[in-house]
């Protein structure tokens, strides 16, 4: 559970503050509050907005397991059986861990072990390199920091790759009995937190969401009604309903005085236990975690240099506490933005990390050799590639989590209006949630794979000297994205409801001669898919808005009202308030994208252009022009 709903690099703004004054950090989160787009598109709101994600994902897992179990038990009993199995071969990831973690003695076998190889390296090398993942990287921190950090002597660089190092430190700590009191205390005060102040959130949501649900039924009917059958009677119905939502709405928040004294009692219990689990953090556990990886340096010897690498998303490395010493955590890898592939596939061949390590590879060899092989020229290629690779990642991650915000709504909202909790609605609906996690986390995992595998590509022809005409990837900037993204979705919303309205009415009054209900709820879909792109900051088209806008029409255009009534062709057609409404909220949209511009990644070239080291060895006199020999055993390699 920590791995899957803790908090990453992405939430460093929320946990460990920038801002060095505390008046600056009050009138920040002031303005934010008080400013809607800024609330929405601050960085507390997006990590609040993470962290609920996780947890109802979390929460949509155990409801998975538990209708697996109650309604095919045979099938979770082998499950579990295959499960057994695995925990009983060399596959058995957990037991790695435990010994790591918790077996001293095991732990310091496999540490005598790597000691003993890394001094038969220094006896025929004279420096070296350690690059450790997953687990290793803690063994690595372990070895380096043994006797002093003796075994620091020719080691010139520790890289770690998506690291153990902070989750198996955790686990270690857990045997503390300071540290196990609050593992424990912290959860059964939350628990009583959660219980004492249920009557204050859950029946709130779904009143309000019922309320609101109201609100839009009550105006939101006007769209589908031709002009001609909106007679005062209507309108006196429709304030009425307004009316009737805002009172169940108030109702629904103002729920304090309906708290009992057991309720009262559970949240006093929370606010003492959270209370002294931060005293017995702050002046028991804080002091002795205050710099826990910070390696020793032995005397008359140079610091080794320490590098991190991580993904946003590997559930092992992505870890944000606790904190490393300064300068060790680089910049997030781009890979392909999976929980369990990104913590596997660091070293896949077409990836950015290997050209990473062979650019720092260049580089030792150009600061501790006469020759020059221009590593620096090429990591600067590698950053800047890695950094298009890195916004095209976020641009394609938020895309999927705003369409999985859609889908959501769209699965949620009928419970919530029908009464059942946040909570409720996400138990039942369990089985559409998952699917459409699975289908957008295949597709999109899919995509980021063809995308990083084409920019490692255009990668590779730079470092070959092959410049490319045009950046292979362009991002419309956050200032150009919120009046678009907000027109598209307020366009959506009412293209959805309208589209209900048409479907009752085509049922209570055929009359009317509905034609094409269906429209307007596709083109529903298609400005919820566009505002989510957006949003995201991808490019989206002008005509692609515009046809969806036709498509809100198609009813107002191909629908007529009853024979024989004496108005206007405009004023009895059905839907023709829609057609004008989502039509508005286009053109609206359309404006915005045209006025908005794009920043083309990976950034120009200035200067000269690379050379292969095999190319200014072969213009070279001859003095440049060396061949790098590397031996191990028997074998060796040019």
């Amino acid at each position: 559970m920590l791995l899957l709903v803790g908090p990453d690099r992405r939430d460093r703004s929320f946990w460990v503050p920038t801002e060095t004054s505390s008046k600056s950090t009050f009138f920040r989160s002031i303005r934010n509050r008080l400013w809607p787009i800024g609330f929405l598109t601050s960085p507390d709101m997006r990590h609040m907005g993470r962290m609920g994600w996780r947890f109802l994902t979390s929460l949509m897992l155990l409801a998975a397991f538990m209708a697996l179990l109650s309604e095919h038990p045979w099938v979770a009993c082998g499950a579990a059986g295959v499960l057994v199995v695995l925990l009983s071969t060399r596959l058995n990831v957990a037991d790695h861990v435990i010994t790591a973690a918790v077996r001293d003695q095991e732990r310091e076998k496999l540490l005598d072990y790597l000691e003993d190889r890394l001094r038969w390296m220094r006896e025929r090398c004279d420096k070296v390199v350690i690059v450790a993942h997953s687990q290793g990287g803690f063994l690595a921190h372990q070895l380096m920091a043994r006797h002093g950090g003796r075994n620091q002597r020719k080691v010139i660089r520790l890289v770690g790759v998506g690291s153990g190092l902070k989750p198996i430190w955790i686990l270690q700590q857990a045997r503390r009995p300071f540290v196990a009191a609050v593992a424990w205390v912290l959860p059964l005060a939350s628990i009583c937190l959660a219980w004492g102040t249920s009557p204050l959130f859950e029946p709130s949501n779904s009143a309000v969401a019922a309320g609101m649900l109201m609100q839009l039924t009550a105006t939101t009917s006007s769209l589908a009604l031709p002009l001609a059958a909106q007679s005062p009677e209507f309108g006196t119905t429709m304030m009425q309903g307004v009316a009737e939502s805002l009172e169940r709405i108030q109702s629904g928040i103002l729920l304090v005085g309906d708290m009992t004294w057991d309720r009262w009692t559970a949240i006093a219990v929370s606010g003492a236990l959270t209370v002294a689990c931060g005293l017995i953090i702050k002046f028991r556990i804080a002091p002795d975690a205050k710099a826990p990886f910070v390696l020793p340096t032995p005397n008359g010897a140079k610091p080794l240099k320490w590098h991190e690498y991580s993904s946003q998303h590997d559930m092992v490395g992505r870890m944000l506490l606790p904190t490393l010493p300064a300068g060790v955590e680089q910049e997030a890898t781009p890979v392909l933005g999976h929980p369990l592939r990104d913590h596997t596939t660091y070293f896949d061949g077409e990836g950015l990390l290997t050209r990473r390590l062979a650019a720092g590879l260049l580089m030792d060899v150009d600061s501790s050799t006469h020759w020059r092989l221009g590593g620096r020229r090429w990591m600067e290629t590698v950053a800047r590639y890695e950094r298009a690779l890195r916004k095209q990642h976020d641009r394609r991650r938020c895309f999927q989590a705003v369409l999985m915000l859609w889908a959501a709504f769209a699965v949620l909202v009928p419970r919530m209006a029908r009464g059942a909790t946040l909570v409720e609605a996400v138990l039942a609906g369990w089985l559409p949630l998952g699917l459409m996690t699975v289908v957008l986390s295949v597709v999109f995992t899919w995509r980021g794979r063809r995308s990083h595998r084409k920019m490692v590509a255009l990668l590779d022809a730079e470092l070959r000297g092959q410049l490319q005409a045009d950046p292979p990837v362009r991002i419309v900037p956050p200032e150009y994205r919120t009046t678009t993204s907000l027109s598209l979705a307020i366009g959506a919303v009412l293209a959805f409801y309208g589209a209900l309205w048409l479907r009752i009415l085509s049922d209570l009054h055929p009359a009317w001669h509905v034609r094409s209900p269906g429209a307007p709820l596709l083109a529903a879909i298609l400005l919820a898919t566009m505002s989510a792109a957006a949003c995201s900051g991808y490019r989206v088209k002008r005509r692609w808005a515009a046809g969806a806008a036709l498509l809100a029409a198609l009813p107002a255009l191909t629908s007529g009202g009853p024979i024989g009534l004496q108005a206007s062709g405009w004023t009895t057609a059905p839907g023709g308030t829609l057609a004008a409404t989502v039509l508005a909220t286009v053109v609206v949209a359309v404006i915005s994208l045209s006025r908005a511009r794009v920043v083309p990644f990976p950034e120009a070239v200035l200067g000269s252009t690379l050379e292969l080291p095999g190319q200014r060895m072969a213009a070279g006199s001859g003095t440049e022009g060396s061949v790098i020999s590397v031996s191990g055993g028997d074998h060796s390699s040019r």
